[in-house]
């Protein structure tokens, strides 16, 4: 892979100018191209899609939510509230030349808007009555309470009352149309407010309150950020003017929203900016070089350009959450220039760098980019357009790196000295070797594996906002005045018919009057008992007409004029309600409800492709919001939607997604690392930082007592792709220096604190930010990089060391996982076998003897060779001697090379006793078997045992002794003691060669791996106590003997070890190599 860049390098350097031309060539081209695309603003996007989320998603977008500023305006005197009104006045004034921002001012009720509602309803009075309304009429209607009536019209028309007061009168006598106007009180606000000299006010008069509702969306904060400082500066102008009699404050959505944007820009610039300037300086200063930021920023800023190219000619539209948020991420991208103009400046060698730094540049991007593309199995459109985005640009940034940075970056020769600073030196501290700091990290691990499942995630995006001081002291005034800043449920009715739509509204309504006479609600806001279906209407003017026969009318209209005369009013005065009363009433449109402004219908109906909503506010006591959600979704074709607890759900699915996501992750960045290495073993190795990065990580949090949210799970995978990248280029160091025994170490060090300085200077450095959000991302940042750092650099090449490069060192051969396990499960299965036959076999053999104590010791020799035949890939063959049965007792040599040769001679024969060290004599697992076997230690003395072994040979036994007195490293056998040949003069017995080859391969001196390969066991001609050839004396046959042994085991040797035998271990010493040096 590296020859194909460095083919582009000479290739670029011979044609520079032409080269540069078609960088910009292509630059220009992208961003022609990324200047074409469809942005998708639709915050909705990030939703994760299922069958019931489509529905609110489609109900979401045409939703008109009232996020409206509340101008509280409070009185501070003690006199009367007619200041309230003057200031409202004021206030009302001077918001006059905002009318760009203002969609409309709620709060203020003028005599024109009292007529026109009023008109509206006496026009069409039928349709805003029910059945309790014409009990009441029957109840007007007796004579004596048409006399009172008639009584009362004439002492207000005789009082000074208001014109408008006079029409009503003589338009409506009896106060019909006043039954129809109750039923706007489900537009009301609250039941806590009164309206006086035309404002909304409290009812104890001490605080007035108007509603501003933006043309803006909340989310739109760069327009309301102007209106709001606007606002604030007639708020300051005011209260100054008004100091001491009135105060006004804001509260709502798009007030914090702004506050919010602003603390964020502000938070950027304190914090950021400065974080940036010092990343510059410390680029400058390490590299020696002013361009350097240039050059490190350059292969990120065109690899996005390309990416826009490419998402250009794939997507229609384009999710700008996705690119927002993907912009943070791919701040990784510059990690890959760091790491070569680090490389590079140690080593300016351009083929030599190439050569080191392609396949972990490329794998770090691949596996980052694989797991960026995890993301399209998130339920989110936004995130699947990020997964795309965030893969395509990752990718590309490692390739424009490898093929950019080189050509700008000049590193000094090799002839010149290079100067060495702190990172250097940081970078080049033999963490790795500290075992305190070895010790404590290895303490951390074990703590947060027991803390890491329990870290918390918050699902209220609520506790992420900022809000400043003087917003929560307006939040609590609300909270004081009413329910007004109570929880807020938005039911909504839908169809694919306006007059289906309305007719749904219109049961709902009904439900939510009977829900609030039971106390299950507090308050609601509703068009449902006003703006009626057709079909509904029509069924109201039926009764009507049904209610109004001609009988009544000409009753009621007789009894009008008599009690009229008595005042002295004309036969005409009611003209006016006869024609009500004989009106052909007709069904309205929605189009008539929209002209009476007032009514405000357009805030509750909305209608988008033939979709129709209707919308409802209903103020719910917490504790109650559940049951109510419940019974609304149940019994009605209806959305009940708490806007906070929607985006924790949808966070709540995300979350979940994640988790899934995760596991994905991991999946395909294993079988990523994987295809690159070609090796299970180095994938484990690279994998087990990252996993171990993540359970730090979650486990510091916990203990922390800190929660994850969706902005610190997203900087999570930044983490992770920082560790990814970090345990990758550690791996290609460390196999380096297991191929060559150059550390190259401190270099890649260098570069991975160098990404890690980045990353902190860039987003850890926001942990000085005020906003919750920014905070909360800040903090998960420098605890992530903190686990990375540490793991990587400390305990990662630890254990690289301890498995792989130090065994090398010692002659042995590296660990592969399929011999680990094998050893593991032999050793386990040795071990508690060892502890269960010394258990229950010592109390069986104290009391044995003769065939019983014979038949347990052939068991014995049974789980012993069984252990050796557990291990399918190593060969046992024991090559016997037919002259030789064991049945006459004799001192049994051996060659000892590896723990496996008392297994192996128990393949041969049980019948034996072995001479053994302290340490078997006194083990935990086999020790009381040994000494209930009769087994001697050699350490208290052959002279203090004779008596003993006498016993034992009586009873048919041989004694097994290693004359080697230790074990071998190798097949060479060594000097022999005497021990063994003493013991054979002193009790009259034949000497009998077994000879062990293989242990030293399977099982070498030192090590714990079973290695593939073959164990023979050659039985040997017995040598007899009367053959004096070997000599007469024991000191004279244990020489003669070791030599006749070493000239028969070196004959077994050149019939067993052809050219294939030390082929497996050789091929071994080659493993987790550079694969130029492994073809």
């Amino acid at each position: 892979m590296h020859r194909f860049f460095i083919f582009l390098y000479y290739l670029i350097s011979k044609n520079k100018i032409l080269s540069v031309l078609t960088a910009l060539g292509i630059a220009i081209l992208c961003l022609f191209f990324a200047s074409k695309i469809n942005f998708e603003e639709d915050i909705n996007q990030i939703i994760p899609k299922n069958e019931k989320s489509d529905l609110t998603a489609k109900v979401l977008k045409q939703l008109n939510f009232s996020d409206k500023i509340i101008v509280i305006i409070e009185n501070k005197s003690s006199e009367d509230s007619f200041q309230l009104s003057e200031t409202a006045d004021t206030f009302l004034k001077k918001i006059e030349p905002l009318q760009k921002y203002i969609g409309s001012v709620q709060g203020k009720v003028n005599d024109n808007e009292i007529s026109e509602t009023f008109d509206f309803v006496s026009q069409n009075l039928p349709l805003f009555l029910n059945e309790n309304d014409y009990r009441e009429i029957d109840r007007k209607l007796q004579k004596d309470s048409i006399a009172k009536q008639v009584e009362n019209n004439y002492i207000s028309l005789a009082s000074p009352t208001s014109l408008v007061t006079k029409e009503f009168i003589k338009k409506d006598p009896l106060g019909l149309t006043f039954l129809g106007i109750k039923k706007l009180n489900a537009l009301n606000i609250s039941k806590d407010f009164k309206l006086e000299d035309s404002y909304i006010v409290t009812k104890d008069g001490k605080n007035l309150l108007l509603f501003i509702d933006p043309k803006n969306k909340s989310n739109d904060t760069k327009a309301n950020e102007a209106f709001v400082d606007q606002l604030n500066s007639i708020k300051g102008g005011i209260n100054k003017e008004f100091k001491g009699k009135t105060e006004i404050s804001y509260f709502g959505s798009p007030v914090i929203a702004v506050a919010n944007a602003k603390q964020i820009k502000k938070d950027i610039q304190n914090t950021v900016v400065i974080s940036m300037t010092v990343l510059l300086i410390l680029l400058i200063y390490y590299f020696r070089n002013i361009f350097t930021p240039i050059i490190v920023f350059l292969p990120t800023v065109f690899s996005v350009l390309l990416a826009l190219l490419v998402l250009y000619f794939i997507k229609d539209k384009i999710s700008a959450i996705s690119l927002s948020v993907g912009a943070i991420l791919i701040g990784i991208t510059i990690d890959y220039a760091l790491h070569i103009l680090t490389h590079y400046k140690h080593n300016n060698n351009i083929e030599e760098l190439y050569k080191e730094i392609t396949q972990p540049i490329i794998l770090s991007s691949a596996t980052t980019a694989v797991s960026f593309l995890c993301l399209v199995f998130v339920r989110s459109e936004a995130l699947k357009d990020l997964g795309l985005f965030a893969a395509i640009t990752v990718i590309l940034s490692s390739v424009s790196a490898l093929i950019i940075v080189p050509q700008l970056y000049q590193p000094k020769q090799k002839g010149e000295h290079l100067n060495t600073n702190f990172i250097d030196k940081i970078g080049s501290y033999p963490y790795e070797k500290n075992k305190p700091l070895i010790i404590g990290c290895s303490v951390l691990i074990l703590a947060c594996l027991f803390g890491f499942r329990h870290v918390g995630f918050n699902e209220d995006i609520g506790d992420l906002n900022y809000i400043p001081k003087e917003l929560k002291i307006s939040e609590a005034k609300l909270q004081k005045l009413s329910d007004i800043t109570s929880k807020s449920i938005y039911t909504i009715s839908y169809g694919n018919s306006e007059e289906e739509a309305l007719t749904r509204n219109s049961e709902l309504s009904s439900f939510l009057e009977k829900e609030k006479k039971e106390g299950k609600i507090l308050s609601y806001n509703s068009i449902g008992s006003i703006v009626l279906s057709e079909k509904d209407q029509q069924k109201k003017i039926e009764k009507w007409n049904s209610f109004w026969n001609d009988n009544k009318k000409s009753q009621t209209i007789s009894e009008l004029i008599s009690n009229g005369n008595k005042f002295g009013f004309n036969s005409s005065a009611f003209d006016n309600f006869n024609e009500a009363l004989h009106k052909n009433y007709s069904s309205l449109a929605l189009k008539d409800y929209e002209k009476v402004k007032p009514l405000q219908v357009s805030e509750f109906i909305n209608n988008e492709n033939g979709f129709y909503t209707v919308s409802n506010v209903v103020k719910v006591d917490e504790k109650k919001r559940d049951t109510f959600i419940k019974d609304i979704e149940k019994k009605h074709d209806a959305l009940a939607i708490d806007r906070q607890q929607m985006n924790e759900n949808f966070l709540g699915l995300l979350k979940r997604d994640f988790n899934t996501l995760i596991n994905y992750s991991l999946l395909a960045i294993v079988l990523t690392i994987i295809v690159f290495f070609r090796n299970f073993e180095l994938t484990i190795l690279t994998m087990f930082p990252i996993v171990l990065t993540g359970v730090v990580t979650a486990g510091i949090l916990y203990f922390l007592g800190l929660e994850l949210n969706i902005f610190s799970t997203v900087v999570c995978t930044l983490v992770f792709g920082v560790g990814d990248d970090f345990s990758i280029f550690l791996t290609q160091a460390m196999q380096k220096e297991h191929t060559t025994g150059k550390n190259e170490l401190p270099t890649y060090r260098t570069s991975i604190i160098l990404a890690v300085f980045t990353t902190i200077l860039s987003i850890g450095s926001l942990i000085f930010a005020k906003h919750p959000a920014l905070h909360s991302l800040a903090l998960v940042a420098l605890i992530g990089m903190f686990s990375v750092i540490i793991i990587t650099s400390t305990l990662y090449p630890f254990w690289f060391r301890l498995f792989i490069t130090n065994r090398a060192k010692k002659g042995l051969s590296p660990i592969t996982f399929r011999l680990f396990l094998r050893a593991v499960f032999s050793f386990l299965y040795y071990g508690l076998g060892g502890l269960v036959f010394s258990a229950i076999g010592s109390l069986f053999i104290k009391n044995a003897k003769g065939r019983t104590l014979d038949v347990i010791k052939l068991i014995l020799a049974k789980f012993l060779t069984s252990v050796l035949y557990l291990t399918p890939f190593v060969k046992k063959r024991v090559i016997k001697n037919p002259a030789e049965d064991f049945s006459k007792p004799a001192v049994i040599i051996a060659n000892h090379t590896s723990f496996l040769d008392t297994l192996a001679i128990a393949m041969a024969t049980h019948k034996i006793i072995y001479l053994v060290n302290d340490w078997v004599y006194d083990s935990p697992v086999f020790g009381k078997l040994v000494k209930a076997l009769g087994f001697y230690p050699v350490s208290q003395g052959i002279e203090n045992g004779m008596e003993k072994l006498k016993e034992k040979i009586a009873q048919g036994y041989s004694l097994v002794v290693f004359p080697e007195a230790e074990r071998s490293y190798t097949n060479d056998v060594k000097r022999f003691h005497k021990g063994a040949f003493y013991l054979a003069e002193q009790f009259g017995l034949d000497i009998l060669p077994l000879y062990i080859h293989g242990n030293s391969e399977v099982l070498p001196k030192g090590d714990f791996i079973i290695y593939n390969g073959s164990i023979t066991v050659k039985v040997g001609n017995r040598i007899s106590k009367d053959d004096m050839s070997f000599g007469r004396n024991y000191s004279e046959r244990t020489k003669k003997i070791n030599a006749y042994f070493r000239e028969e085991f070196a004959k077994l040797r050149e019939e067993i070890e052809d050219e294939n035998y030390f082929k497996n271990k050789l091929f071994l010493s080659y493993l987790y190599k550079d694969s130029d040096v492994v073809k």
